[in-house]
């Protein structure tokens, strides 16, 4: 009658099986989830390697087109360019000054925006 019975030292023990069974998975979740993260670090920063390439080049450009402002409003260009194109506009310097002669008081009609303004004043 001995011979029949089961040891329990051979039984299969679900209850160890179940928790190595769980210990495992979460494991693997978490192994999964850091390379993901890892993988999306590694993109990150490859697109932040090329925004600031981008923005270098940009910077380059402007830098470069404030240089050309600067040579486009410079007074030498611009003679050069207008004698270029021959257009004959001189400078502001060789134009002569001409007074404006403001006529007298007996001189305005009477009904002039001046005659009013210095009635107005003399009041």
């Amino acid at each position: 009658m001995n011979r029949n019975r089961l040891k329990p030292a051979n039984s299969l023990q679900t209850h160890k099986l179940w928790k190595l069974f769980t210990l495992c998975f979460v494991l693997t979740l978490f192994g999964l989830v850091f390379v993901f993260l890892q993988v999306k670090i590694i993109r990150l920063a490859d697109d932040n390697r090329k925004l600031e390439l981008t923005l270098d080049e940009i910077r380059k450009k402007n830098a470069g087109l404030y240089l050309q402002v600067d040579k486009l409003k410079s007074p030498r260009f611009l003679e050069q360019k207008l004698a270029y194109l021959k257009m004959g506009m001189v400078p502001i310097s060789s134009l002569a000054q001409v007074e404006a002669r403001i006529p007298s008081q007996s001189m305005r009609p009477p009904g002039s925006l001046l005659a009013k303004r210095e009635a107005y004043r003399e009041r």
